[in-house]
């Protein structure tokens, strides 16, 4: 896992105050890797342009310009006076150096967007709309520094951005890189050393990236073992049956030892699904609201609440004023909505009015006010980044693809949350786990990105 930050500063500030490294010493070290960055797609006979503000995020983009001069083909582009002391130094040194200047924007195979980075607190004015919608329509690779220009320290989003193929990003990954209103334009996310390593250099924060070298699978490492020792999930099912159908095809594909659906017998079962009128007595979790329309709230109320066990509740249960019961219970809770269903859950049980747009706008608030008021809930926000709330902390997942975007894909979801809890994974670390697995499988099969279907995702965790 990686932390972090919604602001950066103060993580250069201690560089200067605890380990006496200068800002130029980093600036140094950010030229660098945007330098190699650029390096990797500039064969001896391409052109790259460096676009640089005034600020101190121009100055990495002149740093790396003059590091590539001499044996590269490169040039830079001030379309503002420099402002900062250092932008004007590292400026001076490329001129000396012979560092081609250029006065208005020039063909290129690699455009670099050094024009604002992570500080930029106020909306683009129309003139940089334009040159950014110029380089936009060109067909070289673009590199940005930092952050893409447009996007805003507060997380608000200008009218254009730089559409950029790769973003490097210097000391720490910044959470306006993870919003999904960016997912399109930010690219490949790579993040810069500043001459010392990231251990040292970060600090702990609520906002966490969870990793690939994260994944904890269910693997059965005790030989003594049988189907009961790897839990009994339970889910009730409703008018719509392969909903459930779906999410218990997930729950034992991901490694539960039983997995049964209650209510009325279904019309068509796996055969490896059980069936009962009523919760086993043996089960472990109970996974709700997924195929629940027009159901008998009483008699569903009595199956959730009427026990001591863990719930996983998913889609409509969002919108019916039994969530409220369920909440006031205390039960220990996974809750998994899509942003509509969360905004059906803040007016609820916040009552908060935030429509799907203004969700999406501020996913990481309203994520982390939720788990910090109901602090027995573990909140997975869906999304092209899922959020994984719990206590104010927030796990981002940001392996995702649109291929997940299907019908019954949350289903599963939600099956295999119940099936890690099952087999004695915290409720935090199943919604971790599961989602984390759940966005490696859309990755790891090879189909194209339009038909991948919720009984691949069952069948593509086996080779995780």
């Amino acid at each position: 896992m990686r932390y972090i930050y919604e602001k950066t500063d103060f993580l250069d500030t201690r560089c200067y105050d605890e380990f006496a490294l200068c800002s130029e010493i980093l600036m140094e070290h950010a030229g660098l890797a945007l330098a190699k960055a650029v390096q990797k797609r500039l064969p001896w006979n391409k052109k790259a342009l460096f676009i640089c503000g005034s600020g101190h995020n121009g100055a990495d983009g002149i740093v790396a310009a003059r590091l590539l001069h001499g044996t590269h083909d490169v040039a830079i582009f001030c379309p503002f006076d420099l402002k900062a002391p250092l932008a004007r130094l590292q400026y001076e040194r490329a001129q000396k150096l012979g560092v081609p200047v250029v006065s208005e924007l020039i063909e290129a195979d690699v455009y670099v967007d050094a024009l604002f980075g992570a500080g930029l607190n106020r909306p683009l004015d129309t003139p940089t709309c334009r040159l950014l919608d110029t380089v936009n329509a060109q067909k070289g690779y673009k590199i940005a520094c930092d952050i893409p220009s447009g996007i805003q320290s507060n997380l608000a989003l200008s009218n254009t951005l730089f559409r950029a193929d790769e973003t490097v990003t210097m000391g720490a990954l910044k959470l306006a890189l993870l919003h999904d209103n960016v997912k399109d334009v930010v690219g490949k996310i790579k993040v810069a050393s500043l001459g010392i390593a990231h251990t040292l250099y970060d600090v702990p924060s609520p906002y966490v990236l969870v990793q690939k070298k994260d994944l904890r699978l269910p693997f059965r490492r005790s030989k003594n073992s049988n189907k009961g020792t790897f839990g009994h999930v339970a889910i009730l099912q409703g008018s719509k049956e392969g909903a459930a159908r779906l999410a218990g095809m997930g729950a034992f594909h991901f490694g539960a030892g039983l997995v049964t659906l209650v209510g009325d017998k279904p019309k068509k079962l796996p055969i490896y699904l059980m069936h009962e009128s009523s919760i086993p007595h043996n089960a472990n979790v109970v996974v709700a609201g997924m195929g629940l329309v027009d159901f008998d709230a009483a008699t569903i109320g009595k199956r959730l609440l009427d026990n001591d066990l863990p719930l996983v509740i998913d889609a409509s249960l969002s919108y019916h004023p039994l969530i409220q019961e369920i909440v006031a219970s205390c039960k220990p809770v996974v809750l998994t909505p899509h942003p509509k269903e969360f905004s059906a859950l803040l007016k609820q049980l916040c009552n908060e009015e935030a429509d799907v747009e203004k969700i999406q706008s501020n996913r990481f608030s309203y994520a982390k006010m939720f788990s910090e008021r109901f602090q027995h809930i573990v909140l997975v926000l869906k999304g092209a980044n899922t959020i994984i709330a719990y206590q104010g902390e927030l796990f981002i997942n940001a392996y995702g693809k649109p291929s997940l975007a299907k019908g019954g894909s949350g289903d599963v979801l939600a099956g295999m949350i119940g099936a890690l809890i099952a087999q004695g994974y915290t409720l935090k670390d199943a919604a971790i786990q599961a989602s984390l697995a759940h966005a490696l499988v859309s990755r790891k099969l090879t189909c194209n990105n339009f038909a991948l279907t919720p009984i691949d995702i069952c069948k593509g965790l086996k080779w995780l």
